[in-house]
């Protein structure tokens, strides 16, 4: 690794690699955070989202006490907020009758009556039903990622967290994706109907109907080859989104930034404070003019603030603030800078996520989310 690398590079398992031995418990639970906030939407408002808003705050590690306690907190909390997303889901898309899903045959008022939109409406209600049982399956998820930042801080931590969050992202893209058939199946139906109306041919109309429901649901045969690229596509935005993130929390620990103590007035803590506690990195370059203020002339810490740093002008990659962006820590006097790699030192391999052997529900002791 070196400083180019680290500045420019979107390569965060070899970024992490190189400083992975010099993270202090409060960085990895930063990190981690910054991922599971990717599923903030997702999460109902509740124990869930106040445990990963506390484990951002919480700028001294926890004893195990308290970590346990947490998970305790968060495992009680799992039944409400997954019943608060399927019903929020069920709103969504109700129209298409989720309840219904299991209907063999039309409900008609007379036994000889033809019902060839019927296809479309039953496949419109499976797919309702799975987006509902696809997003509290999500929940379920999310809330695993949740409960292993209160485990032992550490790279094992992290990748158990980046683990559940990534298979959290693919069911909700799922429960998504049923959602959009579902409404989509819904909405021709009600097409075929009306034509069905007036046909004489209302079994060519069924046939049509069905028809359009195997072009949606039917899946679509993929190579081996189509497998690897989307694996490979997935993984290169694993390594970008840990890269700026890593960025974003540790700084460049091959050029700590200067700040000089009276550039730290009132007015700058006071402002970055505000964006900590807010998440209002919107506020950022009005930080910058505020430091500016104070005469502070350190480059870094002045581009960070205004998101023109050298990665971002290279890879014109919009910078990601999260809590414990490491300007707002050096202004509050909470900064950790890291010694800088050294090039030639063969860096220690961490266990991947593919080597963890995380399991189903998620083991951290003898209480578990089931």
């Amino acid at each position: 690794m070196t400083e180019t690398k680290w500045l420019t590079g979107m390569d965060g398992e070899a970024m992490l690699d190189a400083v992975a031995d010099q993270l202090a418990p409060r960085q990895w639970v930063l990190i981690a955070a910054a991922f599971v906030r990717k599923l903030w939407e997702l999460l109902p408002e509740g124990v869930l989202r106040q445990a990963v808003d506390f484990a951002e705050r919480t700028t001294h590690p926890l004893c195990e006490e308290d970590r346990a306690r947490w998970r305790g907190l968060i495992e009680a909390a799992v039944p409400d907020a997954v019943q608060a997303a399927e019903q929020t889901q069920r709103e969504i898309v109700k129209t298409c009758d989720p309840e219904a899903a299991d209907l063999e045959q039309p409900v008609l008022t007379r036994p000889t009556q033809a019902a060839p939109a019927f296809p479309l409406f039953q496949a419109a209600s499976r797919q309702a039903q799975a987006s509902i049982e696809g997003i509290g399956e999500a929940v379920v998820e999310a809330a695993q990622a949740i409960r292993a930042l209160y485990s032992e801080p550490g790279a094992d931590m992290l990748d158990i967290v980046r683990s559940h969050v990534e298979h959290a992202c693919e069911l909700r893209t799922e429960a998504n994706r049923a959602t959009k058939f579902a409404l989509r199946l819904k909405h021709k139906g009600d097409e075929i109907a009306d034509q069905a109306l007036g046909a004489k041919n209302k079994r060519l109309m069924e046939t049509i109907a069905l028809e359009e429901v195997r072009k949606l649901e039917e899946p679509r045969q993929r190579s081996e080859l189509d497998d690897f690229e989307a694996e490979e596509r997935r993984e290169r935005a694993a390594r970008k989104q840990l890269a700026l993130v890593l960025r974003e929390i540790l700084g460049n620990p091959y050029k700590p930034p200067r700040f000089d103590p009276s550039w730290r007035t009132s007015t700058v803590q006071q402002l970055a404070q505000g964006i900590f506690d807010e998440r209002a990195f919107n506020r950022l370059p009005i930080l910058a003019d505020a430091l500016l203020d104070t005469d502070c002339d350190e480059e870094a810490v002045l581009r960070h603030c205004r998101g023109t740093e050298l990665h971002v002008m290279e890879t014109r990659e919009p910078v990601q603030h999260v809590r414990g962006c490491w300007v707002i820590e050096l202004i509050l006097g909470r900064f950790q800078p890291l010694r800088p790699p050294e090039p030639s030192r063969p860096v220690r391999r961490r266990r991947r996520i593919e080597d963890l052997d995380i399991g189903l529900p998620l083991d951290l002791g003898d209480d578990r989310i089931v």
